[in-house]
């Protein structure tokens, strides 16, 4: 009996040190390269951990059930700490009415996708699109006949398929960039406020070299933020969680505010393979990289978009109208 005993303990505490290794890793995702994969996941990782800090309690491993709680802890004040602006809801009717909306969907080079968000009524009504990894020689002003496109009939290679529609684009002069011919955003003026719609660098890209090349387009992306004056709103794929370190850098130099499109438990990001299947409605597993943040506007309303096909969901913000906008 006395064997049975340990040898449960012992599996116990292979299972509490298996997840609270996955907690280790979620933590130091920001600062190297092949852990964002796991820090992409920190929300399901404090699912795991729990089941790590029962496993370590019930097996008796005191000290480690203090370790796995402060690994839990630590988890949950990065995931919190993120400036969040949570669409409020005690507008009115008429209020709502009279907001602008705007839609973001990184499309991942998918022609039926495209074509798909294109028809979302959201899409139809809005204000200004931001489109990310638009296929090459899509006709964007015969796919989106309501809204105004002066500039491009095609995505522009500029910006290697980020585009921005229904505003006045500014062309890319380096300014959204930390290489030459890499623009890795567009810059618009709207009416009351400037849009910038941006795809930056996967981090897991090249051994190392993604991770810090999507640093430096925060970083440059704070600079810019920092220099444009009166509202900004900022829609696009960051390739990076809320929780990362940089994100919140980014916010705090810029003086953004996340907003919490959906709430917490909703994501913009799954395996394309997951689409249709069960594990698209679990909530959790899906990653939130795709964000939309806001400086000195007011937002009516937000919420993640029906899927389109692509492995990204559409997001769809409304804010107040131009002349509410302080």
């Amino acid at each position: 009996m006395t064997i049975l005993i340990w040898i449960v303990r012992l599996t116990l505490g292979l299972i509490g040190l298996a997840t609270l290794g996955l907690c280790g890793l979620a933590l130091g995702a920001p600062f190297h390269w092949i852990l964002a994969l796991f820090g992409a996941w920190d929300r399901l990782i404090m699912v795991f951990g729990l089941v790590g800090l029962a496993a370590f309690w019930f097996g008796k491993w005191r000290v480690m059930t203090l370790v796995q709680a402060f690994a839990l802890l630590a988890l949950l004040f990065f995931n919190l700490r993120v400036p969040t602006l949570y669409p409020p809801s005690n507008f009115t009717e008429a209020e709502m009415a009279d907001g602008q909306t705007l839609a973001w969907a990184n499309i991942h080079d998918n022609r039926l996708a495209l074509k798909s968000f294109a028809l979302l009524p959201e899409v139809k009504q809005a204000k200004a699109i931001g489109l990310g990894e638009v296929p090459e020689y899509s006709n964007l002003r015969e796919l989106f006949p309501g809204i105004g496109h002066p500039e491009f009939v095609t995505p522009s290679k500029e910006t290697w398929g980020v585009e921005t529609l229904g505003c006045k684009v500014e062309r890319p002069n380096g300014e959204l960039a930390v290489f030459e011919g890499r623009n890795f955003g567009l810059k618009a003026r709207c009416e009351g406020y400037t849009l910038i719609v941006l795809h930056l660098q996967n981090p897991t890209r090249g051994r190392g070299e993604g991770l810090r090349v999507r640093n430096r387009e925060l970083a440059t992306l704070a600079e810019a933020v920092q220099n444009e004056p009166g509202p900004v709103v900022i829609m696009g794929d960051f390739n990076t969680t809320p929780s990362a370190l940089p994100f919140y850098n980014l916010l705090q130099t810029a003086g953004l505010k996340r907003v919490a499109c959906g709430g917490p438990a909703v994501g913009t990001w799954r395996p394309i393979g997951w689409s249709g299947t069960k594990l698209d409605r679990i909530p959790g597993l899906k990653v939130t990289i795709d964000h939309v943040l806001v400086r000195d506007v007011d937002v009516l309303a937000c919420k993640v978009g029906s899927d389109v096909g692509s492995d990204h969901f559409p997001l769809m913000v409304t804010i107040a109208p131009p002349q509410s906008i302080n």
